[in-house]
């Protein structure tokens, strides 16, 4: 990125556990204009490594911010002189805690830059084992055992196709659904020249096979401005690059957002592509640095799209974006906001030297998607030590302003920065990421570290990577380091497996990545399956029967709903259930437990009926079927036996009614009881002391004969009400009920 990035990152295992969700009346703004769809041809295909060449790039990233530089290298040097002294005392964990101590795998040296700072590198891994790592300088290709398979300058690999010499800010991704890899780079930092690379693998073996490449114009917008700063990001058809615009005076003017038909780019054909501009926060600023969130898993998760973002240089709020759909689809961009406070922090010392490191800014750095929430990180300073730390959300999608958690990671005494994260977990009930920093210290080079925070947002401590083996001396002064490390998950590995890349300063004080494999003691988290029993499944009418939870994996909410029953749901784990009358009822239970959920459903469980000693059947004329209870007739309607109908009877009805006990006191339920010498069409109904409806209790045929039917006083708030018991619409009952809990 030649716009540099802020990111703090969090440190050893103090830790701030909140909600930082607010409410506000409108939740979601639609935001964001639109353009045409578009169709962008082929620019050329490599088959394979091209042949090296002697060119290398030498690039030397700018200082560039969104909003006063000189307002927040300011606040950057009053942090540095106020850095704390004291070290921050460790946090308690929380019982029950499933954090993971990171364990090293595999590691390997990984791209070879050699002329650039900062490397930027980037890196993805395929379900095979295949590994893309790609930094300033050149892309390179290794398998998971560490061996290397070749590499390419970006001069080589896009010899002929470039604008200018200046190749920078790469991104990469693995799409393992359609087991391809996508790799985005950028090309120029004015309007004139400014270009975005977007290659599609050919095959789930670039190496081999290549990439079909194209080139966007990084001027989209026609108005003297050029592409910085790349995120990218798949849904099931989609591939969205967000970048944002600089002029040619590097002032920041907007972010944008391409979004691009990655079918059409595996097959090596003419993509469609349409993009966003115009893009603001509800808070009538433009948006900055949008990062996308893949799915945490490899697989895609329908054709809408979420991102984060929030202010780079510290502020109180962070966004939600929504893309609703595909580009053809007519989609819409909406965004919400949550309170979250954070600030920059000032630059790193380093051991060995009097240069400062760069610890960037707050932007937001990296994100994923599962299960409903939007997983995402970013540095800020740390408990107002000065010093960088990170900050690591969890956003629900449906309750953003709500439920949005917030953990803070850092420690007195060290910088940390530059975060990305990934899944660690087998199911999507499981919470539990894996972070990946950079870190310093005036006691320690640069070096590369991680640490896990679970489901229950506990952190482990930090394992190290790799370390840095003398201070970082190119520019002089305050040093790159950032803009960003690299993480993700081997989606198919048995057990958890991350990639990280990140970078450190070798013995010769220049910039090198390294790619390392991240394992852990892992516990699966349960995942919760529904089962339940009852006292009985059948019964006569007035029957009270005992439902009780049998379901495994340790769920942590209830849902029941029993047709016919009252109450027809609940939410507690075992519940008594009256049914009233006759019929044959289904029964569900749905039971959730770390964000995961789990139903099941049996049809016709539960069957209430008259007493078989009191009553026969017999098949009268046309095929009939009656029944016979007590001398009387009946045919079946529904799952109710009502009077045989007959054109003689014709007699007056004579209702009798009560509703006990009242007042509600010391009892959960109350029952009205009501008499039908011939039967009819029974609604019982509550309503207010002003005459509105509370609730609809019954509405059912009844049979001939005395009726009690039980209500659970649960569902009422304590006060007055009125009962009324109306037959074919005419009220044979209007009495007041007191409730008390």
């Amino acid at each position: 990125m030649i716009a540099r990035i802020c990111l703090t990152l969090i440190a050893i295992i103090t830790i701030s556990l909140s909600t930082v969700a607010q409410k506000n009346e409108n939740s979601k703004f639609t935001t964001g204009v639109k353009s045409t769809i578009k169709v962008q041809e082929k620019l050329a295909s490599v088959a394979g490594i091209p042949p090296q060449d002697p060119w290398n790039t030498t690039l030397q990233k700018v200082k560039i911010y969104h909003g006063d530089p000189d307002s927040i290298d300011l606040m950057k040097a009053v942090k540095l002189a106020k850095k704390a002294q004291a070290e921050i005392g460790l946090g308690i964990d929380k019982p029950g805690s499933r954090e993971v101590t990171p364990e090293i795998g595999t590691s390997m040296s990984g791209t070879t830059m050699t002329n650039s700072t900062p490397p930027d590198n980037t890196v993805a891994i395929s379900n095979a084992g295949r590994i893309v790592a790609v930094d300033n300088e050149d892309i390179s290709y290794f398998n998971s055992n560490g061996n290397f398979l070749g590499s390419s300058t970006h001069g080589s690999f896009f010899s002929g196709l470039t604008t200018s010499n200046l190749l920078y800010d790469p991104r990469v991704l693995y799409d393992a659904d359609e087991d391809r890899f996508i790799y985005v780079l950028l090309n120029g930092n004015n309007s004139s020249v400014s270009q975005i690379f977007v290659c599609f693998s050919e095959s789930n073996n670039p190496f081999i096979d290549g990439w079909h490449i194209y080139a966007f114009d990084g001027n989209p917008l026609n108005n003297n401005c050029w592409t910085d700063y790349p995120h990218i990001g798949i849904t099931e058809n989609e591939l969205f690059i967000t970048g944002n615009l600089f002029n040619n005076n590097n002032n920041f003017n907007q972010s944008i957002v391409w979004q691009i038909d990655k079918s059409e780019g595996y097959n090596g054909a003419s993509v469609s592509w349409d993009y966003w501009d115009d893009i603001f926060d509800p808070f009538s600023n433009r948006a900055f640095s949008l990062v996308p969130a893949s799915h945490g898993y490899g697989t895609n998760y329908g054709t809408n799209m979420y991102m984060v973002s929030n202010y780079s240089g510290g502020g109180n709020r962070i966004f939600l974006w929504e893309i609703s759909g595909d580009m053809d689809s007519n989609p819409s961009m909406t965004v919400e906001w949550i309170s979250s406070t954070y600030d920059v922090a000032a630059d790193g010392n380093q051991a060995g030297s009097n240069n400062l490191v760069d610890v960037g800014n707050c932007r937001m750095q990296n994100a994923f998607y599962l299960n409903g929430i939007v997983h995402c990180v970013h540095a800020s300073e740390y408990l107002n030590t000065a010093y960088s730390g990170v900050y690591y959300y969890r956003i629900p999608v449906d309750d953003a302003k709500d439920g949005t958690q917030r953990t803070e990671f850092g420690q007195s005494g060290f910088d940390y920065a530059y975060p990305s994260l990934a899944s660690f977990g087998l199911n999507e009930c499981d919470q539990s990421v894996m972070i990946g920093v950079l870190r310093t210290g005036s006691t320690i080079f640069p070096e590369m570290r991680v640490m896990n925070c679970d489901e229950d947002m506990q952190w482990s401590n930090s394992t190290l990577v790799y370390a840095g083996e003398g201070p970082i001396v190119f520019l002089g002064g305050i040093e790159r380091w950032g803009d960003y490390s690299a993480m993700q998950r081997k989606h198919n590995a048995n057990d958890p497996e991350i990639w990280f890349s990140g970078c450190y300063p070798n013995s010769g004080n220049r910039w090198r990545t390294r790619i390392a494999e991240i394992n852990g003691d892992y516990e699966p988290a349960e995942i919760p399956v529904a089962s339940f029993s009852s006292s009985d499944s059948s019964g006569e009418p007035q029957a009270f029967i005992t439902f009780t939870d049998l379901s495994t994996g340790n769920p942590d909410s209830w849902l029941w709903t029993f047709e016919g029953g009252n109450p027809p749901t609940s939410s507690s784990q075992n519940q008594i259930v009256f049914y009233g009358d006759t019929g044959t009822f289904d029964v569900k239970l749905e039971v959730s437990n770390n964000g995961c959920t789990d139903s099941t459903r049996i049809e016709d469980f539960i069957t209430i009926a008259l007493a078989a000693s009191d009553t026969d059947t017999a098949v009268i004329a046309g095929g009939l079927t009656v029944y016979i209870v007590d001398g009387d007739t009946f045919e079946l309607f529904g799952n109710t036996l009502v009077p045989l109908s007959s054109e003689n009877e014709a007699e007056e009805e004579n209702f009798e009614s009560k509703v006990y006990p009242n007042p509600v006191l010391n009892t959960d339920m109350f029952f009205a009881e009501f008499e039908t010498p011939n039967g009819a069409m029974i609604e019982v109904q509550i309503f207010d002391m002003n005459g509105r409806l509370v609730k609809d209790l019954h509405k059912d045929y009844s049979k001939p004969g005395i009726h009690r039917i039980g209500f659970n006083k649960l569902a009422l708030e304590s006060g007055q009400y009125f009962m009324h018991i109306k037959s074919n619409d005419q009220i044979i009952l209007n009495e007041k009920v007191i409730v008390q809990h």
